[in-house]
């Protein structure tokens, strides 16, 4: 469906492009019609190399009429920003670059074509550093990493004296300072390089008086987190390594948990991003 929006995207540009040329006034290439956007793009996804899309842009010799929203869309599916250039202004001067001198050694892999991915208003907008983002007032804020800490709870006396004791993580502070007034919350995280997003879990935490926990099993050194204290999550990729979160939460204290984060011999027991959802507004 992503492939279908973009193709008509490509279309109206084309449209748009032509409009006020006459088609005594074109110069198209020799032996075939004019040059389109859309065959710009498959050429470029075809690993044709940048010089020879430009010298083809060149020698059409039509500027094309691009808005705002069609540049992003171009750099979108991974157009340069060179070819771009030539598209809107075909006439000025071009140099192609020298070759460069291949050291020797095996050859390099060729160029992956870019990945397409859905169209989405604010993730050209969306830091690079790895961070779970969040849109306040028209910009994006970063949410601190958060270490969770650990202890091993004895199971005490009593009733209980049969039962076996627990493992607490817990974070410092009874609520984070990142809030969300009007649920359902959406975030955009992005990930290092390596990591995917089944990797992040996220956890609902118990409020206490001076901080907020989480039962992670019966010892520190195997973590085992209970079923009813995950929550489910939708994400779209929306970028590279970028990920739209969206989710349905009640009121409460939430951390998005980095699986594999966790150093014991330095006292954490994994790292993420934390949150609070507040209730709705009466």
């Amino acid at each position: 469906m992503a492939h279908s929006s973009f193709c008509r995207c490509l279309l109206s540009i084309w449209l748009v492009a032509g409009t006020g040329v006459r088609p005594g006034n074109a110069q198209a290439p020799a032996g075939g019609p004019p040059l389109s956007v859309e065959e710009v793009v498959k050429l470029w996804k075809t690993s044709v190399p940048e010089d020879l899309i430009i010298t083809m842009i060149k020698k059409n010799a039509k500027p094309f009429n691009l808005s705002t929203e069609e540049v992003l869309e171009l750099r979108n599916v991974g157009l340069s920003d060179n070819v771009v250039k030539f598209l809107l202004d075909p006439s000025q001067p071009y140099t192609p670059p020298a070759p460069a001198v291949q050291p020797p050694g095996p050859r390099p892999e060729p160029r992956t074509p870019p990945r397409n991915f859905p169209a989405d208003a604010y993730a050209a907008q969306v830091p690079s550093d790895p961070g779970l983002y969040r849109l306040s007032d028209g910009s994006f804020m970063k949410t601190d990493i958060k270490l969770l800490l650990g202890e091993k709870q004895s199971a005490g006396v009593g009733k209980v004296a049969m039962r076996k004791g627990r493992a607490i993580g817990y974070l410092l502070e009874p609520a984070a300072k990142t809030r969300i007034n009007e649920p359902p919350p959406s975030f955009y995280m992005r990930l290092a390089e390596g990591k995917a997003i089944e990797e992040v879990v996220l956890v609902a935490f118990e409020q206490k008086k001076n901080r907020r926990e989480i039962d992670i099993g019966q010892t520190l050194d195997k973590q085992e987190l209970k079923a009813e204290a995950m929550r489910p999550y939708d994400s779209v990729e929306v970028g590279p390594r970028l990920f739209k979160i969206s989710t349905k939460l009640t009121k409460g204290e939430y951390l998005f948990l980095l699986l594999g984060s966790a150093e014991p011999p330095k006292g954490s027991y994994g790292k993420g991003y934390d949150f609070g959802v507040e209730g709705p507004r009466r």
